[in-house]
């Protein structure tokens, strides 16, 4: 039986890389019109045929990650990265995981690891500062995808969380419990996950005839660096509170309680809180936090369904994927 060709040996045949037979069969820019026919005059020779099971390439694969999400190492990305590793891994690919400081997100250094050349793909976690994506767009030839989030103008292949569904499902829970008086954690603008997430809670409030409370939207991190903290950022409410919280994500929420016990308020005695992702910190509250699960099973599924077709010179449907996740009670809501 005759040997299945592969990307790989008309890549070697022509002396380029496996990326650039990749671009040549799935149309994609970057790659001149005449070794574009020359590839393409390659692989109908020797009789080259698609296969997204094909399992005779082996695919690095680059994962970029801001340091700020990886505050130690029982973290959300974190976590993510691990369960993209280990199914790239069962696919017959590996991973390259390099971690961006903040200092080179804002002094825009070139990723050293995954820079052109050293991998076949790259999966951003996590946004990056907008100008970090613009470098990257112009100067970075490797299919690239993003994971959890989106950017309306880096036109990339995007796999997301359901926020806005998510936190809108939130709301409406602590509405069925009796809450009409209900805040919102999470500095706006700072990532999309943030925004859509509060755009979720607002919907849910209009919905019940309710206008936001400015003062109680509240701050959990810088809007320059983004680094979480709390304690600097809230911008405690005077008078009248809220009888519960939608926080953008479980680590908001967890500090959050940290912070309410701090001022001598108990949850959920005192105050209901809710957050996002169903992902549980060693260091964090006391107290079992309801939540919306993300399910990162399937966002990394669909990342790396996404990778193989593209890098196998395959068609599909390329744009934004939404993952949607489901609501978990647990203790830090109180019926009244």
């Amino acid at each position: 039986m005759p040997k299945k060709i592969t990307m790989s040996d008309i890549a070697d045949a022509l002396g380029i890389s496996t990326v650039t037979v990749s671009k040549a069969l799935s149309g994609q820019k970057g790659v001149s019109e005449e070794m574009r026919q020359k590839i393409i005059d390659l692989a109908e020779e020797r009789g080259y045929q698609k296969s997204f099971t094909n399992k005779s390439d082996s695919f690095k694969i680059g994962v970029l990650i801001g340091a700020r999400y990886l505050g130690n190492i029982d973290s959300f990305y974190g976590h993510m990265y691990q369960i993209f590793s280990a199914k790239a891994g069962k696919l017959g690919s590996f991973t390259m995981l390099e971690v961006l400081s903040l200092e080179e997100e804002e002094k825009l250094i070139y990723p050293k690891l995954i820079g052109d050349g050293n991998v076949d793909a790259i999966v951003i976690m996590g946004t990056l500062h907008e100008d970090y994506l613009n470098m990257l767009d112009e100067k970075l030839a490797t299919p690239t995808f993003y994971m959890d989030f989106t950017d309306r103008q880096h036109k990339k292949d995007s796999v997301i969380s359901g926020s806005f569904y998510g936190a809108y499902i939130l709301t409406n829970y602590l509405f069925d419990k009796g809450h009409k008086d209900i805040g919102y954690v999470g500095t706006l603008l700072t990532t999309p996950s943030i925004t859509d997430r509060y755009l979720g809670y607002e919907r849910a409030l209009m919905e019940h005839g309710i206008k936001v409370n400015p003062a109680w939207v509240l701050d959990d991190r810088d809007s320059d660096n983004k680094v979480m903290d709390i304690e600097k950022n809230v911008k405690w409410p005077k008078g009248k509170l809220p009888t519960a919280f939608v926080c953008n994500c479980d680590l908001t929420a967890s500090k959050f309680i940290q912070y309410l016990k701090g001022k001598g308020l108990s949850v959920p005695e005192d105050i209901s809180v809710v957050g996002y992702d169903d992902f549980v910190y060693t260091n964090g509250a006391e107290i079992g936090i309801t939540t919306y699960k993300v399910d990162m099973e399937e966002m990394v599924r669909r990342t790396l369904k996404r990778i193989l077709h593209t890098l196998h010179g395959e068609r599909y449907r390329r744009g934004l994927s939404i993952v949607e996740g489901y609501l978990i009670e647990r203790e830090s809501v109180k019926e009244i």
